[in-house]
């Protein structure tokens, strides 16, 4: 009787009897997961008046009529039904663009065995309106980061762990969340831990004892504030914003060339984290630093972020070449500052965020002004680039230009003597005369040049001839100079929509303005202090840094979280738009955004404070319990441990070996040693890369000079930061060129012997013991257990044992062995 009367539901329905909870549970997951799916994977196709195949997927109804190929469903045989084998691939492949996850094929065979259930309220589904830009008007901007930052409450939590503001924060969260947070962790990790996040370094001996031997709260704030005043916490964090302006030393495309003193800009980020320049003055210099009220030698240095980017020296088009470099700092501008992707509306209307394109050429006017890096010459850059600034050039600096200055000068006359020799006895003794006078040089030669010259030569003649006037005007000042921005201020365009992005299409004329989305005030463009500016970039640095901006505290105190953490509070550090993912702690980010106002934009403080928590103190050990509820550290319930950078491996590397040269800051780049196998890959190798001696070489990754067509290949391994675009992420790759380079690689080959010529100098009669507890104590910075020293004697015995090597042979394989452990190469 049940049988016939479940036969009897099945043929009057479709589906088989669910009892009231299936049928409810069943409805809601259709409601929630399975009509989602449906909608936007199927029915771009299967709609309509006409759908795929016959087959429309709109209702329950058309589902079971099935389509041209016969029914979709079978009810007897769920598993066989062809919507199935259509998803899975084992007939008719559907969708067409790509397999679907085998998550979303349990879900639909779930649904199916279930008996397909179709709640009456999503009797009918609809296929995707098709995807139009989004408006500008009340629901864009109620969009979270578009709102005002407002300082929210302090939850009030008693877990027993918090320290500080940021502690109850988190706590709030994983109380929710029903999470327990990490203990502490060890003393001898925290001190690493600091070391590697402020310095890029390992950890000074002594600081490092100091702290372990008394690791109290007090012992704690004295390491972090030792770590914040040394020099080297500069080239740390200076590196981090320098990603972010995609810091690089050469001009890119075919010749590659370098730009003049653009390390100047490298020091000035250096010493303003150094000296915790306010992070509203640090923009301010940047955008405007030759339009402010005072200017200075660093105001006008920090102006080089306008030259960091590519320079076409040869564009097909050079109107377009001109668009193309300032939608290149309008990009790096509106996404390291503002956390927003305006670059997305160049050629149309964004197409996720609400920025019309108008918007675009409004923020775009900003910097018409701009005189682009230079127009196809050297001579032309330093024209347009170059200013001599209030501060004593530096001797050996001065010293080096003067060197190159004489050598050019020296070739360009050598070339045209040689044109001019075949012409000069031809002249009489009164053009002898003239031609001891340049303006007379040009007209004499042609003068005489029939039949001596040929056309080609003589054009040469006259090349070169302009080369050397132009380079009589460059000789290097007694004064230092600096990349740095200029206007054209007489000759600048208006500023126009160009439809699809194309100069030579105009649409309407606009004005300097911001994004209409953040409800911003209009421009306030006084007249420039600077009378060679237009007083439009002040005007956008005033708004930029202004306490109300909703975004620019946002952006920066949700970057220094992602440095210290290894992710943001916002995963997409630059873009807070409707693309990007929203905060996983949303009151976190507003109550550090609004501190960081409060005390006075300085980065130092929101070290202090973050440091200073329970948060950045926990272990990262895994509990069973979080890791199956919270598998990526959404609420943070440990410290996720990290790959050190490309930059703080070699240094480390080198740190180990004891020759890390600390002493010299700043100055020009040093070029660290290339194979000779990768300058091949130049069109001229070893174009542009030269070689510094071994105490400069040993100097820190960031003064390596960064040429964009010859990366230094450790560095390139390790996923250095892409000098191209800006990079608010680095990569953390997996990769077998990885593990061959820091065996296989000269570099590493080298530091592993210097490695062991310094084991051997601590212990000149060592035993194996004492220099394998020493080796592991310098590469792990921490005392090794006996396990690890048994294990580190072993090896060394071994390779001299059974694979014959040598004492000092055996100890250079043990330091290359002692360089490739996990422990060195990971921050707990």
């Amino acid at each position: 009787m049940r049988t016939g009367l479940l036969l009897l539901v099945i043929s009057l329905t479709g589906r088989p009897a669910l009892d009231a909870a299936q049928d409810a549970e069943w409805s809601e997951r259709f409601r929630t997961e399975v009509a989602p799916f449906l909608e936007q994977t199927c029915l771009k196709c299967h709609s309509g008046e006409k759908p795929e195949g016959g087959l429309n997927l709109t209702s329950r109804e058309h589902l079971l009529r099935g389509g041209d190929s016969g029914q979709v469903i079978d009810p007897d045989a769920p598993d066989e039904s062809l919507l199935l084998s259509a998803i899975r691939y084992e007939g008719p492949e559907m969708p067409p663009n790509g397999r679907v996850s085998d998550q979303q094929i349990r879900l639909l065979a779930d649904w199916i065995r279930g008996g397909t259930v179709w709640p009456a309220d999503r009797e009918k589904l609809q296929a995707p309106a098709a995807h139009s830009a989004p408006q500008v008007n009340a629901e864009a901007r109620r969009h979270w980061s578009f709102q005002p930052v407002k300082r929210p409450q302090v939850p009030a939590t008693d877990q027993g762990w918090e320290i500080n503001e940021i502690d109850h924060f988190i706590a709030a969260g994983l109380q929710k969340r029903g999470l327990k947070a990490a203990p502490r962790a060890a003393p001898q990790t925290l001190v690493r831990r600091a070391g590697y996040g402020l310095l890029g370094l390992p950890p000074d001996q002594e600081l490092q004892r100091e702290f372990v031997s008394n690791p109290d709260s007090a012992a704690w704030r004295a390491l972090i504030d030792a770590l914040l005043a040394s020099p080297h916490y500069g080239e740390h964090w200076g590196r981090h914003w320098l990603d972010l302006v995609r810091y690089a030393e050469t001009n890119s495309y075919e010749r590659d060339g370098a730009k003049p003193y653009v390390w100047r800009y490298r020091d000035y980020v250096i010493s303003a984290f150094n000296d915790d320049v306010p992070y509203d003055q640090f923009l301010m210099e940047q955008l405007a630093g030759d339009e402010l009220s005072q200017v200075t030698a660093n105001s006008i240095v920090a102006t080089g972020y306008y030259r960091l980017g590519r320079w076409d020296d040869e564009p097909a088009d050079p109107e377009l070449a001109v668009f193309d470099d300032l939608d290149d700092i309008l990009t790096v501008t509106s996404q390291t500052m503002l956390g927003l992707t305006v670059n997305c509306a160049r050629c149309h209307d964004h197409k996720i965020d609400p920025v019309p394109q108008q918007d675009y050429y409004r923020m775009l006017a900003f910097f018409r002004g701009i005189r682009r890096y230079g127009v196809r010459s050297e001579d032309s850059v330093r024209q347009a680039s170059l200013m001599e600034i209030d501060r004593p050039e530096d001797e050996q600096v001065y010293a080096a230009a003067l060197v190159r200055y004489e050598t050019e000068l020296m070739r360009l006359d050598e070339e045209l003597d040689k044109l001019a020799q075949r012409v000069t006895p031809l002249f009489s003794d009164v053009e002898q005369e003239e031609f001891r006078h340049e303006m007379n040089r040009i007209p004499l030669i042609r003068k005489h040049a029939n039949g001596v010259l040929n056309q080609r030569e003589l054009q040469k003649y006259e090349r070169l001839t302009g080369q050397r006037r132009t380079h009589l005007d460059s000789r290097p000042s007694a004064l230092a100079q600096a990349l740095s921005v200029r206007e054209d201020v007489a000759g600048m365009q208006p500023t126009w929509v160009l439809l699809r992005g194309n100069p030579h299409v105009r649409g309407d004329e606009v004005q300097p303005g911001f994004p209409e989305v953040l409800s911003p005030p209009e421009p306030e463009l006084l007249k420039s202090l600077n009378p060679e500016t237009s007083g439009r970039r002040l005007a956008l640095a005033k708004w930029i840094t202004d306490p109300a901006n909703p975004l620019t505290a946002r952006v920066m105190v949700n970057r220094i979280w992602q440095y210290h953490f290894g992710r943001g509070l916002v995963r997409t550090a630059s873009d807070f738009g409707f693309q990007g993912e929203r905060p996983t702690h949303p009151e976190l980010l507003d109550w550090l955004a609004s501190e960081f106002v409060q005390r006075n934009w300085s980065i130092a403080e929101m070290h202090r404070l973050i440091m200073h928590s329970a948060v950045y103190q926990f272990s990262s050990a895994g509990d069973p319990q979080a890791l199956e509820s919270d598998p990526l550290n959404e609420s943070c319930w440990r410290f996720d441990m990290r790959r050190l950078s490309a930059e703080e491996l070699r240094d480390s590397i080198l740190a180990v070996s004891g020759v890390l040269n600390l002493d010299q800051v700043f100055g020009p780049s040093i070029y660290s040693a290339i194979p000779d196998e990768v300058k091949a890959g130049q069109s001229r190798p070893g174009s542009g890369w030269g070689v510094s001696p071994p105490e400069q070489e040993f100097r820190r990754s960031i003064y390596i000079h960064v040429k964009r067509s010859l990366p230094d290949p450790l560095l390139e391994r390790f996923d250095m930061a892409d000098t191209d675009q800006t990079c608010p992420v680095r990569f953390n790759t997996t990769q077998p060129t990885q593990a061959l380079a820091l065996m296989n690689s000269e570099f590493v080959q080298q530091q592993a012997g210097l490695f062991a010529e310094r084991l051997q100098q601590m212990h000149p009669h060592g035993t194996p013991r004492q220099l394998v507890r020493s080796g592991l104590q310098l590469v792990m910075q921490r005392a090794p257990t006996s396990d690890e020293t048994a294990a580190g004697v072993a090896l060394l015995t071994g390779l001299q044992e059974e694979e014959q090597l040598s004492p000092e042979d055996a100890l250079r394989f043990f330091c290359l062995t002692a360089l490739n452990l996990s422990e060195f190469i990971f921050v707990d």
